[in-house]
């Protein structure tokens, strides 16, 4: 696991009962946001991370649901709760949908964990981007560019969508898992590497990493 400040962030489908609209609830040294956002009118949905340990998954309906729980260690405390303050989430409607994670310098503090959890519509393009961490997406639309400066991109998608699929790390590995088993990247450059696989489906994924590890198993 790719450790980055010490963040942990954790995304998957989240149900919100209320739309629309972020929900706070706090206790001491702890933190919790959620959201819901009506995609229907959507093209294309971003999402932006600064850092952490990121899971996406695809779900039925035009609502992106969020939740984002940050909670202090002991350590820095001080520092951490003074970050709480500034803890929520942005969002920007249209036929561009933005999600963010704010402050943008999350990446900045120690001794915190923020888990978050986002479900977006799975027939919605998508662009995602984390400067430092892990991220996974599972069940989404295969019409994806994944952006990583930092970290590790864990993709699983769907063969039957996929009409070419390009993976690149500037400095690290790729991998792809088929059917016919696991396939490392070509090293053009001996701190880097590239793969490309054609389908026979409608939509291209691109997953780059500038350091760390870019897999993606189709099934």
């Amino acid at each position: 696991m790719f450790n980055i400040h010490r963040i942990a962030i954790i995304c998957s489908a989240f149900s919100v009962a209320t739309a629309f609209s972020p929900i706070a609830f706090a206790t001491e040294g702890e933190k919790t946001i959620t959201l819901q956002e009506d995609a229907a009118k959507a093209e294309l949905i971003r999402l932006n991370v600064s850092a952490g340990d990121v899971e996406i998954v695809g779900t039925t309906g035009n609502s992106i649901t969020a939740v984002v729980t940050a909670v202090c260690q002991q350590e820095n405390r001080e520092n951490c709760e003074q970050m709480l303050k500034d803890l929520a989430w942005s969002k920007k409607s249209g036929s561009i949908t933005e999600v963010g994670l704010m402050p943008a310098t999350i990446n900045r503090y120690d001794h915190i964990t923020v888990k978050v959890k986002i479900g977006v519509p799975k027939s919605k393009n998508l662009e995602v981007n984390l400067s430092a961490g892990e991220l996974h997406l599972d069940g989404t639309s295969a019409c994806l560019t994944a952006n990583v400066n930092a970290g590790q991109i864990n993709l699983h998608l769907k063969e039957i969508e996929i009409a070419l699929a390009e993976l690149s790390a500037k400095v690290g590995d790729v991998k792809l898992t088929t059917s016919k088993g696991t396939t490392e990247g070509n090293r053009s450059l001996l701190v880097g590497a590239n793969l490309t696989w054609n389908g026979s489906g409608a939509c291209h994924t691109k997953a780059s990493v500038m350091a760390g590890e870019v897999h993606l198993t189709i099934d």
